[in-house]
């Protein structure tokens, strides 16, 4: 498990808190921790990624703005498995309707298959996105069976623990997407408009939309 970190005030606030932590994450002999940034990072990866997670915290930020763009999700597919999964995070303060589209439009334009779920706790969404179909109920029987404990902690016992977070299947990320624009590093909407939207954003509008 490759972690890619920008600040090393991360990783040591990490390490001052692991006590307190129910899991220390950094005490996993699996994990290998890489100071970067995670479009260096991921330039200079020889290997393929079963999968890969993104989750900067504000995409207005220098070190973050630009793992949002079409040319960040165009590097993530080069390094990804031929079955690999992208994982994205982002925030419902930080999109409104045009750059939640955006966003859905940019993925599906290096990607051909894209979902959108919206986990507990709400205020956030969590996009999917691979070359190869998902068969997620399948999966997720498939991993509970191999390794249940870590889901119950999560409250994943069924199949259909996961499928009631579904936000959009393929079909509505296709129709939500079509004619937005795409987000790209010349012209990184995210970067220029995600801190200021006030009530615009999709905190309490997402059900709707």
């Amino acid at each position: 498990i490759d972690v890619v970190e920008l600040e090393p005030e991360v990783i040591e606030a990490n390490r001052v808190v692991a006590k307190e932590r129910w899991r220390d994450p950094l005490s996993d002999p699996r994990v290998h921790i890489h100071l970067n940034d995670a479009r260096n990072a991921l330039s200079l990866a020889s290997l393929r990624y079963d999968a890969i997670v993104s989750q900067p915290s504000h995409p207005w930020a220098g070190g973050a703005a630009h793992l949002y763009t079409r040319e960040f999700f165009a590097l993530v597919q080069s390094r990804l498995a031929p079955d690999g999964v992208f994982v994205q995070w982002i925030g419902l303060p930080f999109v409104d309707e045009a750059l939640f589209r955006s966003m859905l439009a940019t993925l599906l334009d290096v990607f051909p298959h894209v979902r959108v779920y919206a986990p507990p706790p709400r205020g956030s969404v969590l996009f999917l996105a691979s070359d190869a179909p998902f068969a997620m109920e399948e999966s997720v029987a498939r991993a509970h069976a191999a390794t249940p404990e870590p889901l119950d902690e999560l409250g994943i016992h069924v199949p259909e623990d996961v499928t009631v977070e579904l936000l959009l299947d393929e079909s509505g990320v296709a129709e939500l997407a079509r004619g937005a624009a795409l987000n790209r590093d010349g012209h990184n909407r995210l970067a220029s408009r995600s801190d200021r939207l006030g009530d615009q954003s999709l905190v309490k509008k997402i059900d709707d939309l």
